[in-house]
């Protein structure tokens, strides 16, 4: 049996122990460093001055900052490059950066050569409580989000809190959709943990924000590893909220952030559980109250809610949440809530069948 673990470090200016980590055990003769025009600047040069410190061979290859950049054409570019530079089967690729970064980095690793290895270096709080772990690594395609990808675990991951000092408020948010997503789906004293501490938590110097992450990181890694590859289920739990969420970020061409986007979706997700009689209106409102003590809108921008109150801009949603991997024949699964920190087995199946009425029902909690 294959053991596809690896250790998650978690700490402040890990840069040098990262050097040094590689310098003692390499993954590869060479590095390729994928990362993207905000972060190589930020961060890239200073981990390419630790790694030739340590006599380690690496160069930065780097892609336009953004969901846009996550496409085949810039996949294929990042790979030809790899080929120009020399990189070989007993080469290596380090993914520094966002999730964006994290997926394409993690899909050139996978399908070069037939796969070499990787490792992550997260530097925002999305990356470092979702992204990063779980081994998913993919790209978009017009027809939707992460629909070209594999499963292609890391060797290991590195979270420098340290790189949060450079994230904007909202990008800190971002990531805290992810954070509360763990809480409502399996962790209920991380609910009340986040219910306390509300908006102070986004300080990336708090030690609650570690305390917090460190639990996301536990529900995510207990799932992942009983159901790595998605063949028992469980692992869908993690998607709650991003049916609707995935379609919203379509729909606006991805100028939506996909933590924001997660809310919202965590938000109509509720909505459905309680028409459907899954959930309580009371946990709804817990979970509403949640995210707005968090800081997240409860409703879709007003740009956003003119498009899906049209017929047209409806349906472009409609025709998104259905063409989700998770939907057929008219009919969309749906992690839903029995709960607060409870999601609802139905059966050991771990998705509801949802039809477009109640996505309807559930649109209305967030569409004015």
């Amino acid at each position: 049996m294959v053991d596809n673990s690896y250790p998650i470090l978690i700490g402040r200016d890990l840069f040098r122990s990262i050097a040094a980590d590689l310098a003692k055990k390499p993954l590869g003769r060479n590095y390729a460093v994928i990362t993207d025009s905000n972060v190589i600047s930020l961060h890239g040069e200073k981990l390419l001055s630790e790694l030739c410190l340590q006599g380690i061979d690496a160069c930065a290859l780097y892609f336009t900052a953004g969901e846009s950049s996550k496409t085949p054409g810039v996949w294929l570019s990042l790979t030809a490059e790899m080929l120009r530079l020399g990189y070989a089967r007993d080469s290596a690729i380090i993914a520094l950066g966002g999730g964006v970064a994290g997926d394409l980095a993690g899909f050139v690793a996978s399908s070069y050569m037939r796969g070499i290895p990787w490792i992550q270096i997260p530097t925002t709080l999305l990356a470092m409580a979702d992204a990063s772990i779980g081994g998913k690594v993919g790209i978009d395609l017009p027809a939707g989000k992460n629909l070209l990808g594999a499963f292609w675990q890391p060797k290991a991951v590195y979270a420098d809190l340290a790189c949060l000092k450079t994230l904007p408020h909202a990008h800190m948010l971002n990531g805290l959709a992810e954070v509360a997503k763990s809480a409502l789906i399996k962790d209920t004293r991380l609910f009340s943990l986040l219910e306390k501490n509300g908006k102070s938590i986004l300080k990336a110097d708090n030690r609650v924000l570690v305390e917090a992450m460190k639990a996301s990181l536990r529900v995510k890694g207990a799932v992942v590893e009983k159901d790595e590859f998605e063949t028992l289920g469980l692992r869908k739990i993690l998607n709650y909220g991003h049916t609707i969420g995935h379609a919203l970020e379509a729909l606006s061409g991805f100028q939506l952030l996909h933590g924001i986007a997660v809310a919202l979706g965590m938000k109509a997700a509720a909505r459905i559980a309680v028409e459907m009689n899954i959930m309580k209106y009371s946990e709804e409102v817990r979970q509403a109250n949640l995210l707005s003590r968090l800081g997240f809108p409860g409703r879709v921008q007003a740009y956003l809610a003119k498009k899906i109150n049209t017929p047209a801009g409806r349906e472009k949603l409609f025709n998104y949440i259905f063409k989700d991997k998770k939907a057929q024949a008219g009919i969309v699964e749906m992690v839903l809530l029995s709960g607060i920190g409870r999601t609802e087995s139905n059966g050991g199946r771990w998705t509801v069948p949802v039809d477009r009425l109640m996505i309807g029902q559930g649109l209305g909690a967030i569409v004015e």
